[in-house]
């Protein structure tokens, strides 16, 4: 498993799906489990508190990538999710790529502290402080 996929998990997955998502992820015959879950979520599975909605207008990315910078996104990122599964990106390249196909995928620009994410639902930009705690006083990542 990538360290960026292991830190998503720790730092924006909620406490109660955090194990299931780290066995499919680290079982290349059950990430379809993981992937699936991005794509159509059945419940809330991500840490709400860590989670920045994107206004509309803003669902570009032109918008996005200078907001991911300046939080300290670096040009190369790790994209892993639906179709595009494990592979290392230009920032740019993978959000001009990835915005409006609405597929379910992960680019983490800062492996437990900062992400884009996109599904068939949203798109957000999650961020965790270094050191920040979630709901159950645990450090992340």
């Amino acid at each position: 498993m990538n360290p960026h996929e292991k830190a998503f998990v720790e730092a924006f997955i909620a406490p109660a799906r955090r194990e299931r998502f780290m066995v499919a992820l680290a079982n290349p015959r059950k990430r379809e489990v993981f992937n699936r879950e991005l794509h159509h979520p059945k419940t809330s599975f991500l840490i709400g508190k860590y989670v920045e909605q994107i206004v509309p207008s803003q669902h570009f990315a032109r918008f996005l990538a200078p907001r991911l910078r300046g939080r300290g996104a670096p040009d190369d990122c790790w994209v892993f999710g639906n179709y595009i599964d494990g592979k290392e990106m230009k920032l740019e390249e993978a959000l001009g790529e990835l915005i409006g196909m609405r597929s379910g995928t992960i680019v983490s620009c800062l492996p437990g502290e900062l992400a884009f994410f996109e599904n068939e639902d949203e798109r957000v930009i999650l961020y965790r402080p270094r050191g920040a705690k979630d709901w159950t006083g645990q450090n992340g990542g």
